[in-house]
């Protein structure tokens, strides 16, 4: 196995357990998450702010086992959908310790997209 190919492969793995992590974290401990989603969401399309958060999960999750399936257009899709949901939390939280980890999250995603 190439260096490339070990290195694209800690990267999806990598990245897949964070998401993977975050999204069961919404399910497990849902009042340590809901803090995190915006006012604005809350009654968008008619739904709660624990009713997104919920979607939130099940997002990241998904994206954490799309991350895994070895087809390269799969992964594809699930790395721009990581580097938007990424670029989503960037622009909410804004710039702080949180902010900086997803930034550093976000471009690890992107040249992702360049190893697949």
């Amino acid at each position: 196995m190439s260096r490339t190919a070990i290195a694209r492969s800690i990267l999806i793995i990598g990245i897949a357990f964070v998401f993977l992590y975050f999204g069961i974290e919404k399910f497990v401990h849902p009042n340590l998450w809901i803090v995190w989603m915006p006012d604005w969401m809350d009654g968008l399309l008619g739904l709660t702010l624990g009713s997104w958060l919920s979607i939130v999960g099940v997002t990241e999750i998904v994206i954490a086992v799309l991350l895994l399936v070895p087809v390269r257009i799969v992964r594809q899709v699930a790395i721009i959908a990581a580097s938007l949901h990424l670029f989503g939390i960037v622009m909410e939280v804004g710039w702080n310790d949180v902010g900086v980890r997803d930034i550093g999250l976000m471009f690890m995603s992107v040249s992702l997209w360049f190893l697949i």
